[in-house]
């Protein structure tokens, strides 16, 4: 599939996503992308295996410096899905996650074909 747009930006969103599910992944786990197209949009989705998330949580995960399990903080400032999240609106699209405490998370980034 292709998609034309911001390579250095959406370098950053891929980046983080995919760093976030493999800090918050067991070892041994599986990280998942699918890529999906729309007739206006395309849609790519990162699943991990991980912790998961409370809804409290999933209500300020895309705050600057939130960092809802502090069990790696040191791993991170907290800024990542601030920053997916302002960059995947200055591309017209939207972000959302989808999870449950245990059962892992799904953050889906969807995109305009065209702007």
């Amino acid at each position: 599939m292709m998609y034309c747009g911001s390579e250095p930006f959406l370098e950053q969103v891929w980046i983080n996503l995919i760093d976030n599910a493999i800090k918050h992944s067991p070892k041994g786990s599986s990280i998942r992308i699918y890529i999906s197209e729309k007739p206006k949009t395309v849609a790519v989705k990162v699943s991990d295996d991980g912790c998961g998330m409370t809804g409290e949580v999933q209500k300020h995960i895309f705050e600057k410096f939130y960092q809802g399990d502090r069990s790696h903080k040191a791993e991170g400032s907290g800024l990542g899905l601030a920053l997916v999240k302002r960059i995947v609106e200055l591309c017209g699209g939207t972000v959302e996650v989808e999870s449950a405490p245990g059962a892992g998370a799904s953050f889906t980034v969807e995109l305009p074909k065209e702007k």
